[in-house]
């Protein structure tokens, strides 16, 4: 049989062990042929692959190889299905020219072509299944990848996944890890407030890398990605109740939120306050322009509290605006609030002096008694489910009790890598930081773990 003859029937699985049988024909009759050895050395590593797949998964992943169709292995290795493959499967690398797509993904990086280095990746990222994959790769200069993940996030998003963040563990070393941290940081502090957002991808993205790889993330980085995201918070809450505003026929809500909103805002640093200044003066623009239509009531401590400010920052470029809607507000005394106590009272008294039966009374007070009982049964069934009560611990912003409730889990859970996250996450947002970064490190712990 020919060469050509032996390489078709090593390409169908169901003929491989026959092509296995002639290539050493024709290895004996041609021992001096590089083509031969070649191919023999292609037929023996797809029989090994073959001969290790147990599962039906792995099969698929193998028939792929024998095939030598790349597009098929690649999308049958991004299988849900297949976890770790048998070690016999780092063999692909003499059936399947797998390294000069490796190239190829950080040649079009140092040229700037993310696009495609993007569409590598989405393929390469399983890569990781196979057992020590890095040691058949050749050394690259990983110090580029910081660019390839800012720009790669936002052309692709959904790419930049565990698995993209498990490839991209397995093939640097903690050096590289460091030196991506440096490289992101200096990147994240020229970033412009509108790409804000993206910086926040890109350190969800590294917060993968650095559980994975168990380097542990930057202090500078964590506290920027701590002041951006309130930036973000406060930007999008100012925002969203402008355009409620607009429409709200209440407005006390409105009012209430104005020195919140401002105290805020004096806590960011210059190029974070100076957009949200923008964007609050948006917002009591409008508000005076509500009021001043018609003359509002609010409680006479909320206008003291709003003039303390404006008369405490004279030189903020919003003061004025605080001053003129503290001029529009229409004070609630106490006078008032006692005449219309006497107003309601005598209401009352009114309506006590109809005809009302004491059996109709005491039935709407039974009916009462019913439906809240209902309510508080309901409430109760919701408060044991752990999802719903750690829901409106967050709304509520009841902190310690969210706090209890995560430690309260890892108790139960000691090695559910999910809690210790979520507890990480907790302490970060309210600045501890050292506890933030003792549940992260378990948390890498138990997630190499695979727990």
């Amino acid at each position: 049989m020919t060469l050509n003859g032996v390489i078709s029937l090593s390409k169908n699985p169901a003929t491989l062990f026959k092509a296995r049988d002639e290539i050493i024909k024709l290895a004996l009759s041609h021992p001096s042929s590089a083509s031969v050895l070649e191919t023999a050395n292609k037929i023996y590593s797809k029989v090994k692959i073959l001969e290790s797949a147990v599962s039906t998964p792995q099969k698929m992943v193998a028939y792929a190889v024998i095939k030598e169709d790349k597009d098929a292995f690649y999308t049958s290795l991004s299988s849900t299905a297949v976890k770790v493959l048998p070690s016999a499967f780092s063999l692909v690398f003499n059936v399947l020219d797998v390294v000069q797509d490796y190239s190829n993904f950080f040649s079009h990086i140092s040229e700037g072509d993310y696009t495609d280095a993007v569409k590598y990746f989405e393929k390469m990222r399983f890569l990781y299944k196979i057992p020590d994959f890095y040691e058949f790769l050749p050394n690259e200069d990983m110090s580029s990848l910081w660019s390839f993940l800012a720009q790669g996030i936002m052309l692709n998003p959904r790419v930049f996944d565990k698995n993209g963040a498990r490839f991209l563990a397995s093939i640097m070393t903690a050096y590289d890890v460091h030196t991506l941290y440096l490289k992101t940081y200096v990147w994240l502090s020229g970033l412009s407030i509108d790409q804000a957002e993206q910086g926040i991808s890109v350190m969800n993205f590294e917060s993968l890398i650095s559980i994975f790889t168990r380097v542990e993330m930057d202090p500078n980085l964590l506290q920027w990605k701590y002041v951006t995201s309130k930036y973000l918070s406060l930007y999008t809450s100012i925002s969203n109740m402008i355009r409620q505003l607009s429409q709200a026929k209440e407005l006390t809500m409105y009012i209430d939120y104005v020195p919140t909103f401002y105290r805020a805002i004096q806590n960011f640093p210059l190029q974070y306050s100076k957009p949200l200044s923008e964007e609050f003066s948006t917002y009591l623009d409008l508000l005076n322009q509500r009021v001043s239509t018609s003359k509002f009531s609010v409680s006479s401590s909320t206008i003291s509290d709003i003039r303390k400010l404006a008369i405490q920052h004279p030189h903020d470029s919003n003061s004025p605006k605080l001053m003129a809607l503290t001029l529009s507000l229409k004070p609630l005394h106490k006078k008032e609030s006692k005449k219309s106590t006497s107003i309601f009272k005598s209401k009352n008294q009114v309506q006590n002096a109809t005809n009302v039966s004491k059996q109709s009374v005491q039935s709407q007070n039974w009916s009462l008694y019913y439906y809240l009982s209902i309510g508080i049964g309901i409430l109760i069934f919701f408060m044991l489910i752990p999802r719903v009560r750690l829901s409106i611990y967050r709304i509520l912003k009841l902190k310690k009790m969210e706090m209890n409730f995560y430690i309260k889990m890892i108790s139960k859970s000691p090695e559910n890598f999910k809690w210790h996250l979520n507890l990480a996450n907790f302490y970060e947002k309210n600045d501890r930081f050292e506890e933030a970064q003792r549940e992260y490190k378990l948390a890498m712990k138990l997630m190499k773990n695979g727990r």
